[in-house]
This record gives C-alpha cells, structure tokens and sequence, in this order.
C-alpha cells in the first residue's frame, strides 16, 4: 500500500508524470498492469480517466494491453470510465477487437462486444458500426481475423459477430471476404448461412474518387443543402424553430376545426331535423359538419391552410433527433397527420370530389414515409 499512496501522491503533485513514457515505450499504468497492480491502476484511472488512452510502445493504450493479457475487469472499467478509448488504434491500424481476437482473448473480445451492444450513449449505433468494420493495416476486419482461425471457440463467437452490423462482405487488401479466407467448413458454412458472398460475386463500392469525378445529380445537390442536417443550427435555434412550427400546425389544425364561417349544425332538439347555418336553413342531411364555404372559397382556404400545415410539419420532422425517444414520436406525428388529413376531408362541402381528398391522403402518406426514411438514413 505505500507504493500506491506514494504514486497517488506524486500523481497529484505532478499529473504530468503519469503521461511520460520511459526508455521501453511504456506509462506508468502500462508499468502497473505488466506487475499485476490492479489497485494502483484503478487509482490512475479513478484521477485521470484519459491515462486509458496513454499511447506506449506500438500504439498500445492501457485498453488494448488489457485486451491483449485478458484482464476482462480492468477492461470493463476502462470502457465506462473512457468509452471513447475502444477507438484508438494501434501503430499496425488494430482496435481492441483486432487484439483480443489475434491473441485468442476471447472473454476480452466477448466484453468489446457487449460494451457495443449494450452502449446507449449519444452516436453509440454509428459507432458499432464503424469499430466492428474497421480494418487493420493488412485490410482484415475482425470478421477476417476470425474466419482465419481454426479455434473451436472462435467458431462459437462467429456466430454471434455475424449477428451484428459487420460487414458480411467487406474485401482486405487482398481482394477476399471472409468467406473466401475461412479455414474450416464449420466457418464457412456459419458465413455462408449468413449471406456472407465470395469476393468475386461482390460488387466494389465507388472509390471516392470516383465520385469526386462523377457529374453532380439533382440527388447530390439536394442532399448537399443539408436538407436533413442540423449541424450548423444551434441548440436554441432549434428549440425555437420547433415552437414556431408547432404552433403553425397547432394554428392550421384548429382551422380545419372550426372553418371560417362556421359548418352546417343541426339542433339538437329539432326533432324535424332542421339544419342551420348562420344565415340558412337546410333541410337535407348531408351537409352536416360541412364548410358553408363555396366549392372555390373552400379549395382556397384548404390548399393554403395544407400548405401551411405540410410546411410546419416537415419542420417539426427534420428538427426531431432520430435517436430514441425522439424516434419514437414519429409514429404519434404519422397518427397526427392523418387525423388533419381526415378532419379536412369530413369539412369538405358535398361539391368537392371525394376523390380529391383520397389522393391527397395517398400522397401524404408517400411523403411522410420518404422523409422519414431520408433522415433516418442520413442519421440526422
């Protein structure tokens, strides 16, 4: 325990120190974690959370020596203290999946996994994503590593990689997929029942530079006007977008409501069913609940107030995070629409063709789904 008080105390008096590396390449933590000093690595970790990004000899932080020796515990506490450190590589381009699996530290590669799945945290989709696909110096995603191994165990955690967003069909620098590298049938049956495709039915992705030299098309230019992204638009700006478009629709949903100049109403005590309006009696049923509005005024009033609406919707969509929960008001706004759609269409005097109102539903459903599916797949 002196050791770990005296270190704790220089820590505090020069942090500067815990980031110098000696004549071998290696930190301070790296130094405590070659002799088994699990509490003085922990106390390192618990004063400054960054040492787990220490870069020493090869590039290897304290994360990837942890998943290269097995320390499971220190790795579990090493990914919620400093999750951003599963994405430093090492000189040879490795994450710590590149490690744990090269090294057949498979509880280690079993923890990265999970922390992956499990991880809530802002951006943590696109993150998976990207660790589980990036490749090493040769080109080899960890699928590659994998499909190369002859271990039973790595079959075992075949099948539960292949679950995951991988890349079933990425090539190394070698122009192969896993399945065209793996070792064993036992893999490549996993791969293959997995949809994993040899290389030479894979179709390669457009190099960049490919498309620097493309021609611009109308989808390039509508996307570069960052339609969908918010980027460049501030926290506060965003809130006050958001309450001028919903008060628009709040506004252009209540007019359908209440139209102007009211709709034909039937007292509720005639029993001769005499229909009013402010300056007519009716006597026939069918324009209940109907605009008084003539067929031109109310075609005005609805293409202006739709109009209206459609634009403070799409607003309130495009300002709405798809991250959960923001994901999850997509379906009560879809719900919304269609209420607004069915209220305009129920106001509609009996001149108006029911049609209409059928196409403008269809439409609105189209368009609705094609934002949705654009932003989502933008990741706005």
């Amino acid at each position: 325990m002196g050791h770990l008080h005296f270190a704790t105390e220089i820590m505090t008096l020069k942090p500067s120190f815990a980031l110098k590396l000696n004549p071998q390449g290696f930190s301070p933590i790296h130094l405590a974690m070659q002799n088994d000093q699990k509490q003085m690595v922990y106390r390192f970790v618990k004063i400054n959370k960054d040492l787990v990004r220490v870069i020493g000899r090869d590039g290897l932080t304290p994360l990837h020596f942890a998943s290269q020796i097995g320390e499971v515990d220190l790795l579990a506490h090493f990914l919620f203290s400093c999750p951003e450190s599963i994405e430093d590589w090492t000189v040879r381009c490795e994450t710590p999946l590149h490690i744990a699996i090269k090294n057949e530290q498979f509880e280690s590669f079993q923890v990265l996994v999970g922390w992956l799945e499990k991880n809530k945290r802002r951006g943590a989709k696109e993150r998976k994503s990207r660790i589980l696909n990036e490749r090493d110096e040769a080109g080899n995603t960890i699928l590659h590593i994998a499909a190369l191994s002859s271990e039973p165990l790595v079959v075992q955690e075949l099948l539960s990689l292949v679950k995951t967003k991988i890349n079933l069909h990425k090539k190394n620098l070698e122009n192969k997929t896993a399945l065209d590298i793996a070792s064993i049938p036992e893999i490549k049956s996993i791969l293959f029942s997995a949809g994993s495709k040899p290389s030479l039915e894979v179709t390669d992705a457009p190099s960049p530079t490919h498309w620097l030299r493309s021609k611009t098309t109308l989808m390039d230019k509508f996307f570069s006007q960052n339609l969908f992204s918010r980027t460049n638009i501030t926290g506060e700006e965003r809130n006050a977008w958001l309450v001028v478009a919903t008060l628009i629709a709040t506004t252009m949903y209540e007019s359908t409501l209440s139209p102007p100049g009211g709709v034909y109403q039937i007292s509720a005590d005639d029993n001769n069913l005499n229909i009013t309006s402010s300056n007519s009696t009716i006597s026939t049923l069918k324009n209940v609940g109907k605009s008084i509005l003539s067929k031109t005024d109310f075609t005005t009033f609805s293409v202006l107030n739709m109009f209206s609406f459609f634009m403070s919707f799409l607003t309130i969509i495009i300002m709405t995070p798809t991250r959960e929960p923001g994901i999850f008001v997509y379906p009560a706004m879809f719900f919304f629409l269609m209420c607004y759609m069915t209220s305009m269409s129920e106001i509609s005097p009996a001149s108006v063709d029911p049609m209409n109102a059928q196409a403008t539903f269809v439409f609105t459903s189209l368009m609705f789904g094609f934002v949705i599916i654009m932003k989502i797949t933008l990741k706005s």
